[in-house]
């Protein structure tokens, strides 16, 4: 198998300096040398490439042996790719790599050509090899292949989905369109209707059953126009299907033959329980209608697809029985929607949902209700237990048990069934839909969630169980950010109202447990989330992942053999974003009751609110928060762990205890365990009143508010003379006194208001 690599900013600043500072973007001194041997069968690579990426593969043999440092692949929407400059998109591939597959800067379903060329010592390059030729390139069709490019008329034009109002039309895409014409109209007589278009295909509806049409498209380029791609199609006579059904020969032929003709205003009801035990159905391709189930059951139903592959309408009040079962298939599940891209609610899965493999090499979603999803859920109950078994390596997998990936809001869901994901290890990160960059995910109600997403008023009361058993099998880079949560693993938007009971549990270990991993291995797990890491914006504290109102009493609970990583564990999030000056996270409001414990020779940073680091307002750990064993530089807090950039604590309560096993260098306290070298003004109105027992006492890296401050050079004051920070409690039995607020080892510049209660 080959392997493929996504080109890292790392490994583009590597390849740069490789090359002797070649910057891709400006004309190079040494310039062209038609002497020196180009890059030969440059292609593309179908297997390699993606919905949103473009693989390709070259041989560069003779360029290596003449000394070729780097390759600079070019893509770019310009027809005239010859004479272009610089291209749309470049990527910088170091020697010896003959593949590589770009994401930077393209677009899912436009055309691109490719060229590639070898970059020698003295800033000299080879001649471009062009994907095709030169006089003939082939242009990349992002998600769908290559294809001759040539702009004229789309190829063929197709309908499909034919009902008694309506029908789909299709149209081949035209290599470099802006735009397209879409036009019909009865075929005897009347005008054209015009539809214009970005897209390759057209839903009409409204029109008169058992009627001929005539239809035509045409491409647009700027001001130039195509000639006409013709066809035709007949609607078809009215259904004499009763949409009110109440047997299983009714929901078979709704399934087989109703659901795909379905349009926007059409209307399906069960009237009855519907018991499918030793019936095979087929899963409709695409449903734009709504079925109501009036809580109706579907029952005895086993299957490896969703009901619908697509859904663009409405299903509410469905029930699906426990005796149901599912083995998902393919890649996106959930039992109602694959890809649900309408609404959802009132939906009850009481079934188990099982999938089983020996390696997943492509993203994988898996959840009860939906597997990817953009539209609305709500309303939703699972009670069947969702689970991943991967008894190989894996690449990243969602797993809830309401939907597994999330771009929409989310509301009033509630899942009680166990959720678990297991596999021996990790082989890279992937794209997940929007998702870069992703690792496996787990969250009690939802997986992964993308802008547009949100949730309020759920609730887990499942076991969020993940595991590997051989971490460290095949890994050779660092694998960072992995997140789980009792309610979402990886959010990205407002988390408001939500309830975590179930306890969350992670289990990373080396294939020889107990021994060290040898590169970064970071996982964010929290009782409520485990992190908004890949889509945080800077630029507004609010603007993204927010914790709102919520509160978790399930125990969360991390076993990690990752030593170099400073894996996050808390109460209500892990580390909630990106650590930057102005972080797009926060926490306000949230209560923690559940018992926090990390173990193993992990690295970590373990808090009852968070492990690290954001903004928290309004918040209270009541719980437990215990280290049993831990690499010497972990930190541990009531509050958080770890906390820096500026970011605001105020109005918090530090409360529950604080237990170490280990003596920890890292740091131990109430209110923060390990105090960032950045510059610090906040902690108004909070409190601290909670128990911590080290096994030796450090003064200078334990205290009731602060554990240890990492660094001299900034300014921190925390609390003030108006609103001083009120403390009580004990260290090892110790009470509260100004000789144990704070670790001593670094105080200068630092300022602490603090009142002994």
């Amino acid at each position: 198998m080959k392997n493929y690599k996504i080109m890292t900013v790392a490994a583009c600043l590597f390849a740069l300096a490789a090359c002797q500072q070649e910057n891709p973007y400006q004309s190079i001194p040494g310039g062209l040398d038609s002497s020196k041997p180009a890059v030969s069968s440059f292609s593309y690579d179908a297997a390699a490439s993606g919905a949103k990426s473009a693989g390709f593969t070259w041989d560069a043999a003779q360029a290596v042996a003449a000394g070729a440092t780097s390759y600079t692949i070019e893509l770019t929407g310009d027809i005239s790719v010859k004479d272009v400059v610089n291209g749309t998109s470049i990527t910088i591939v170091a020697v010896p790599e003959t593949s590589a597959v770009v994401t930077k800067d393209i677009k899912a379903g436009a055309f691109y050509y490719a060229r590639i060329r070898a970059n020698y010592p003295g800033y000299y390059f080879s001649n471009w090899t062009y994907l095709g030729s030169e006089s003939a390139p082939l242009a990349v069709c992002v998600g769908t292949g290559t294809m001759e490019a040539k702009f004229g008329a789309p190829a063929s034009i197709k309908t499909s989905n034919v009902a008694e109002t309506g029908f789909k039309a299709s149209w081949d895409a035209v290599p470099f369109a802006d735009s397209y014409v879409f036009e019909y109209k009865p075929a005897s007589s009347g005008d054209w209707e015009k539809v214009p278009t970005a897209n390759t295909s057209y839903d009409v509806e409204g029109l008169v059953a058992k009627t001929n049409y005539d239809i035509r498209v045409k491409a647009v380029k700027g001001e130039e126009e195509s000639d006409y791609t013709t066809g035709s199609v007949t609607t078809l006579e009215p259904s004499k299907f009763n949409p009110q059904m109440s047997k299983v020969s009714d929901f078979v032929e709704f399934l087989t033959t109703e659901a795909v003709l379905a349009s926007s205003s059409s209307q399906y009801t069960l009237e009855a329980d519907i018991d499918l035990s030793g019936v095979a159905v087929p899963s409709v391709e695409s449903f734009k209608g709504t079925l109501d189930g009036k809580g109706h059951a579907i029952k005895g139903l086993k299957s490896g697809k969703p009901l619908f592959n697509t859904l663009s309408g409405t299903v509410k009040n469905v029930v699906i029985d426990a005796s149901c079962e599912f083995a998902p298939e393919v890649p996106f599940f959930g039992i109602i929607a694959g890809d649900n891209q309408g609404t959802i609610s009132g939906v009850t899965n009481k079934a188990k949902v099982a999938m089983v493999a020996d390696a997943v090499a492509d993203p994988a979603l898996v959840a009860a209700i939906a597997g990817q999803s953009s539209g609305e859920i709500s309303g939703c109950i699972n009670e069947g237990k969702v689970s991943v078994l991967v008894n190989g390596p894996t690449v990243a997998v969602g797993v809830a048990g309401i939907v597994g990936y999330q771009a929409a809001a989310v509301n009033d869901c509630n899942n009680k069934g166990d959720i678990s994901f297991q596999a021996k290890n990790i082989t890279g990160k992937v794209v997940v839909v929007e998702a870069t960059g992703a690792l496996p995910t787990i969250g009690g109600v939802v997986a992964y969630g993308a802008p547009g997403f949100s949730m309020s008023k759920c609730e887990n009361h499942g076991v969020v169980d993940y595991k590997l058993t051989a971490a460290e099998t095949d890994l050779s880079a660092n694998l960072n950010r992995n997140q789980m949560g009792g309610i979402v693993g990886s959010p990205c938007g407002a988390v408001t109202d939500c309830h975590n009971y179930g306890d969350v549990n992670v289990s990373l270990k080396n294939s020889n447990p107990g021994t060290e991993i040898p590169y970064e291995f970071i996982v964010c797990v929290g009782g409520i989330g485990g992190g908004d890491y890949e889509f945080t914006n800077s630029t507004d504290v609010f603007s993204n992942t927010s914790y709102i109102n919520c509160v978790n009493e399930g125990n969360v609970t991390v076993d990690s053999d990752a030593h170099k990583s400073n894996s996050a564990i808390g109460g209500i999030v892990g580390w909630p974003g990106q650590e930057k000056p102005v972080t797009g996270t926060s926490v306000n409001g949230c209560v923690n009751k559940g018992k926090i414990t990390g173990r193993g020779v992990m690295k970590c940073r373990i808090g009852g609110i968070e492990g690290g680091t954001g903004v928290i307002e309004n918040s209270e750990n009541q719980g437990i928060v215990t280290l049993e064993s831990a690499n010497v530089g972990s930190a541990i807090g009531s509050l958080c762990a770890f906390h820096s950039q500026g970011h605001a604590i105020t109005g918090c309560i530090a409360g529950g205890e604080v237990i170490t096993k280990v003596d920890l260098t890292g740091g131990v306290g109430g209110l923060i365990g390990n105090l960032g070298n950045v510059d610090h003004n906040t902690a108004t109105g909070c409190k601290v009143n909670c128990k911590i027992t080290v096994p030796t006492y450090d003064a200078d890296r334990m205290g009731m508010v602060v554990g240890y401050f990492n660094g001299t050079s900034k300014t921190v004051v925390l609390g003030s003379a108006d609103s001083p920070i009120e403390v009580s409690g004990s260290i090892n039995g110790t009470p509260a006194s100004a000789d144990n607020i704070y670790g001593k080892a670094n105080d200068s510049n630092h300022t602490i208001n603090f009142v002994i209660k």
